[in-house]
This record gives structure tokens, sequence and C-alpha cells, in this order.
């Protein structure tokens, strides 16, 4: 994939001891498939950043693998390495909108994702520890995903990994159901009170650009390299997966009803 689609921080953070709020920093470890990294959430209870850690993926022996199926008459092609860049997603609780930057069509901007309504089921009378706090179980579907997350009242935040938040408490675990790609949130570490404030900025020289941009340019590329990879094999040769499909928790957007 181009660098177009290479995230960057953009949100200065600045840290202020002796905070006038209280604040939550919370660690999760993150399951996505067969990868496992780190992810943070700093909040207070009006805004919150959540950062992702860079990670690099590399296939076994790090080469190109081409695996050829004869009864299916299919060519199977991996890359030879996928690098996930650090990203910081800024969002605040009383708007449905997530701001994110990166460089698109060679130009730094910023991403703005405006979110559907978070409508959480809450009437689930299941509860469990996670650590020491007693959480609810609450449910939701999410861009084509069922959602599952349990939260703790313990701890009034409203917010959680990624881009939810919306419960009378904290998440410490989220995940997604009935799907081949599982995507798995757990907090491992919490500070609450967070003794440190945090200052959320954004560079307004940045262009702000619509997610929905975003995600039609990627497609379009992605069936592009698709076609160039399909012209490349023998007649008679089909290349799997030319079909696009969305595999992540994101499967279908507000815009495509």
């Amino acid at each position: 994939m181009k660098n177009v689609y290479i995230f960057i921080i953009f949100f200065q953070i600045s840290l202020i001891a002796a905070s006038q709020n209280n604040q939550i920093l919370v660690e999760y470890q993150v399951i996505k498939g067969n990868i496992t990294n780190k992810e943070t959430l700093i909040a207070t209870n009006e805004k919150a950043l959540y950062i992702t850690d860079s990670l690099l993926i590399e296939n076994e022996n790090n080469v190109n693998i081409t695996e050829i199926d004869e009864y299916n008459n299919e060519i199977i092609l991996a890359q030879k390495t996928i690098k996930l860049y650090a990203t910081t997603y800024y969002m605040k609780q009383d708007e449905n909108l997530i701001y994110f930057t990166q460089v698109f069509n060679g130009v730094y901007s910023v991403v703005k994702d405006s979110l559907p309504d978070f409508k959480w089921d809450l009437k689930s009378i299941e509860t469990k520890k996670i650590g020491s706090f007693m959480c609810k179980k609450a449910t939701l579907n999410f861009r084509g995903s069922k959602i599952v997350a349990w939260y703790s009242e313990e701890l009034s935040v409203p917010f959680g990994p990624w881009k939810f938040k919306g419960l009378p408490g904290l998440i410490l675990e989220l995940y997604n159901l009935d799907d081949t790609s599982i995507h798995h949130w757990r907090a491992k570490k919490i500070i609450y009170p967070h003794q440190k404030d945090i200052q959320f900025t954004k560079d307004n020289q940045l262009n702000i650009i619509e997610y929905e941009t975003v995600i039609a340019d990627m497609e379009t590329q992605i069936k592009e390299k698709m076609k160039r990879m399909e012209s490349r094999v023998p007649k008679g040769v089909t290349v799997s997966g030319s079909k696009l499909n969305r595999t992540g928790i994101e499967k279908k957007y507000e815009w495509e009803k």
C-alpha cells in the first residue's frame, strides 16, 4: 500500500503536573487475528486520546509466498512485510466525531470520521470481574459487526478502546462476534487517577479530509492492484481474493445505505 496510508501522530500532548481533573490511563492488550499489540487510552470524562503502537509484521523467512492450488486453479500471494504505523486518535464525549491524521495523496491531512450513534444494549444482567473491578455486559451493532463490551461503573470514564465510547463506565474488555477475524481488547494496566493533565491540540494548518473519501481512495487502489496482479498470472489461472472483502470491524459504513 502506498505511503499515502501511513498514519502519523498529529496531536501535541502537553503533560502538566498537579492536574485539577481526574484522568485515567489504560493499556490494552490487543489481539487482531494472529497479531498481538499494545494500545493506550488516556481520558477524562470529556475527552480522550487513543494511541496505537507501531508494528512490523513479517511472514516466515521474510519472503514473498506463492502457493498454487491445482484443484481450484488459483494462485495465492502474500506480502513480504506489512508495517502499521503508530496512530493517535482524538475524540470528545459530547460529539460523534473522531480525528486522526495520515498522509493523503502526498499531503499530511486531518481525517475526520463521523461515527454512528452508539446505541448500546444494556439489558444484560451478566457480570464478571476484570482485575478488581466488577463489570457489566453491553452489546452493540457497529458498522456491520456485533460487539460485546464489559464496562465498570467503578471507573466513571465513558470511553474505551479505539473508537468505542458512550457507556456509563470505562470499557475494560471489548471484542467482536461471529467473524472470521476476531478483534479483542482487554485492559492490562490501569492508572487512576492519572496525575498528569493532557492538552489536546490539532494543527489547524492541515487539510480536513472525510473518512469516506479516504476509504474510497484506499479501496480503489486495492482494486487496481488486484487487476494488475490478475494480468500477470498465466492464462486460465485466477488470483485468490480478487473480490474485495473487508475483514476488520468496519464492514459497512453509514454512507453506503
